[in-house]
């Protein structure tokens, strides 16, 4: 991607999970990187991992602070707060980190007339009745999270057509991969512990289209240097779905453990907690020739290597 050589990046939750990976790979399209995060979430580990990039510790609610950065060519917005659970019982702070956060990263954006990819969410489709979802399919939000993913959104539609500022925005499915906890990580933790119990908190039914991290970063970059990309929206999942059942069944066969593990629901989810997530990628695939790589089992294979679990 020559198109980011020599351009001033800033990528605010560059020490996040995404942000790492994404930092990782920007590293070696440009040597003017700067990672812009609170650290509330995000590592330090994942800034030194990432020797290239310089850091500013700061949070995406001090304009003061972001507007004194070093002028940017193009900014990738993926801090965020992105716990839903966590966005029912604290819809103010998730209202002024997402929504709000974004409008002042936005601000940074005009004052340096820099192009934005924003990072969305799944959440904004809410409980789809439409699959494989498109983008078209319009805002029904069922959390705060994901509501105030739309305001976010809604504000990089604002900027762009009375700002002209480019802006591309990209929603995300599940994304997984190394330095990430969420379910499939969290099996894992359960199985190491305990191997022969797993609890799957909610049903069980709920179903989630999981795509790797490093196929999101392919098309993060992709977005990032293409003119094309500008204006647009993009699904970015892989383009399947399973549910969170199926995913255990899979690892314990992985694991060999299918006849020695005892697995059990909660039966309650949380709330704000969708049924089904599952992604039209078509658009992506088409447009930006974006073609995830990585299948789920053969990366939970990978996982399950690299943790040195026993079969």
């Amino acid at each position: 991607m020559g198109e980011l050589e020599g351009k001033k990046i800033l990528v605010t939750g560059g020490a996040g999970f995404i942000g790492f990976h994404l930092c990782s790979k920007l590293s070696k399209l440009t040597s003017n990187l700067t990672i812009y995060d609170n650290l509330s979430s995000g590592k330090m580990e994942n800034v030194k991992d990432v020797p290239k990039a310089k850091l500013v510790k700061g949070d995406i609610l001090d304009l003061k602070k972001l507007l004194s950065l070093e002028k940017a060519d193009l900014i990738y917005h993926l801090a965020a707060q992105v716990v839903v659970p966590y966005s029912m019982e604290n819809p103010l702070i998730d209202f002024e980190t997402n929504a709000k956060g974004t409008v002042q990263v936005l601000e940074k954006a005009r004052k340096d007339d820099a192009k934005v990819v924003f990072a969305s969410s799944a959440a904004v489709y809410g409980n789809p009745t439409v699959f494989p979802t498109p983008e078209e399919y319009g805002f029904h939000p069922f959390s705060c999270y994901g509501l105030s993913k739309v305001v976010g959104e809604e504000y990089c539609n604002m900027y762009q057509s009375q700002y002209g500022l480019d802006i591309t925005i990209t929603r995300f499915a599940n994304v997984y991969g190394s330095r990430c906890h969420g379910v499939i990580h969290d099996f894992i933790d359960k199985l190491a512990a305990n191997p022969g119990k797993l609890e799957i908190i909610g049903t069980g039914l709920q179903s989630r289209d999981f795509v790797h991290v490093s196929d999101i970063v392919d098309a993060l970059v992709t977005v990032g240097s293409e003119d094309s990309a500008n204006g647009k929206v993009y699904n970015l999942g892989y383009g399947t779905t399973i549910t969170i059942i199926d995913l255990a069944k899979m690892m314990l066969k992985i694991l060999n453990l299918e006849k020695k593990t005892f697995v059990s629901t909660t039966g309650v989810s949380w709330q704000g907690d969708v049924t089904k997530i599952w992604f039209d990628n078509s658009k992506a695939r088409k447009e930006l020739n974006w073609n995830p790589k990585v299948s789920l089992e053969d990366a939970i294979k990978e996982v399950i290597a690299e943790r040195k679990l026993s079969k």
